[in-house]
């Protein structure tokens, strides 16, 4: 998976604001003829179990990729179908995770696998790729000059501890936060 320390989880209540409705009928079309048969429950219970070992720490850098951790999670694969699987590893692949910050108010991506998966994460926290983190490193850096953790500095974190709903006593949660303490103090945080 993606940057594990850059995600963070909230319950699918708190998500629902980010896709009040239907993608498929907000675009005019489908965007996958198949959506319907894929079985979004057992997808979401793999999303939700993924989480788990997000929040146990329980991940292993991988050496090919310095952005990424590899997680093992009993569900996966499991009976999912291949395309069921493709929809769970594009979920936290880097280039198509589910991603948008909490103090946000549009997704980045994945609005049509939140939409197909919340109805089924039950009291499972979803978990979310963070996108500003992804732009804390020494490149970035350099583009944005001297002072560039000013926006996580003066902005995002004290936006992201304005929210109420945000529970800062999850691991996933906490660890997110560090790295935005750490982004916001001047310094890199490490992504795995």
């Amino acid at each position: 998976m993606t940057t594990p320390r850059f995600w963070w989880r909230a319950s699918a209540d708190s998500m629902r604001p980010w896709v009040t409705s239907d993608p498929d009928v907000d675009d005019g079309r489908p965007r996958h003829a198949d959506r319907d048969d894929q079985r979004w429950d057992l997808i979401a219970g793999v999303v939700a179990e993924v989480g788990e070992a997000l929040a146990r720490g329980a991940w292993i850098p991988n050496p090919d990729d310095p952005r990424y951790g590899d997680v093992q999670v009993t569900q996966y694969p499991g009976v999912l179908t291949p395309e069921e699987q493709n929809i769970v590893t594009a979920w936290f692949k880097h280039s198509e995770a589910v991603r948008v910050d909490p103090w946000w108010d549009q997704l980045v991506n994945g609005r049509h696998r939140l939409w197909s998966t919340l109805p089924f994460f039950e009291s499972a926290l979803v978990p979310v790729c963070g996108d500003a983190l992804g732009y804390a490193d020494p490149i970035n850096a350099a583009e944005l000059g001297s002072d560039w953790a000013y926006s996580y500095r003066e902005m995002q974190l004290p936006e992201l501890d304005a929210l109420p709903w945000f529970d800062r006593t999850d691991a996933v949660n906490a660890t997110f936060r560090d790295a935005m303490h750490t982004a916001a103090s001047g310094q890199f945080p490490p992504a795995v």
